[in-house]
């Protein structure tokens, strides 16, 4: 396996010794074969991590009677409680073709292809044509500028896996949700760690 895949299966190992339903949340991985044929009318070409990912998996299930540990894979809780969902690569192909079907080249470059999302109001994604790409965490309040950026599928990964190693998020319960609903959100007192974390793999 490499890294991107090693680093994703901690991850996973990690939420399921938090609750072993958290695998039901997120859908079988793709083959090769099966990625191509979904983006096959994309205007550009996606890097090998990008496949990789969706081979490892096909993004959230949107079962949320299963899923109270809400879209984990991509944490959001740095910038807000409500985390980025990963989307399943059929959701990321109808978000592009909606946003670029609405929208100008001044507003979202049609090289952009979002992996995460949340409302279309925040967004990570990835560039078309650039292998390996970075990955930007766009957000519609911050437009001009990404809210961060990593330098890779592998980096970005990289840094949640070691932020779930080193304990920086807290399993929860969720204050907007019921009695038994959990969440995992980052330790606020360990903010700092967690930009050194993201240093670490990003310059």
């Amino acid at each position: 396996m490499s890294e991107l895949t090693d680093e994703l299966q901690y991850i996973w190992s990690w939420l399921e010794s938090l609750n072993s339903d958290f695998m039901d949340c997120y859908n079988p991985g793709l083959n090769r074969q099966q990625i191509d044929e979904i983006i096959k009318d994309l205007p550009f070409k996606l890097s090998e991590e990008f496949y990789e990912l969706y081979q490892w998996s096909n993004g959230f299930a949107f079962d949320y009677n299963l899923c109270y540990l809400e879209a984990f894979i991509f944490p959001e809780q740095l910038y807000s409680d409500v985390p980025i969902t990963f989307c399943s690569l059929q959701d990321s192909v109808y978000i592009y073709t909606t946003i670029r079907e609405a929208t100008s080249d001044e507003y979202w470059n049609q090289k952009w292809f979002p992996i995460g999302d949340y409302e279309c109001k925040r967004m990570l994604y990835v560039i078309g044509d650039l292998n390996p790409s970075p990955v930007y965490l766009w957000d519609v309040d911050c437009r001009d500028n990404p809210v961060r950026v990593y330098t890779n599928l592998t980096s970005m990964i990289s840094v949640i896996a070691e932020g779930c190693e080193l304990g920086l998020y807290q399993f929860i319960p969720d204050k907007y949700g019921e009695d038994d609903d959990m969440v995992i959100r980052i330790d606020e007192e360990k903010l700092e760690l967690e930009k050194e974390i993201y240093q670490k793999y990003n310059l």
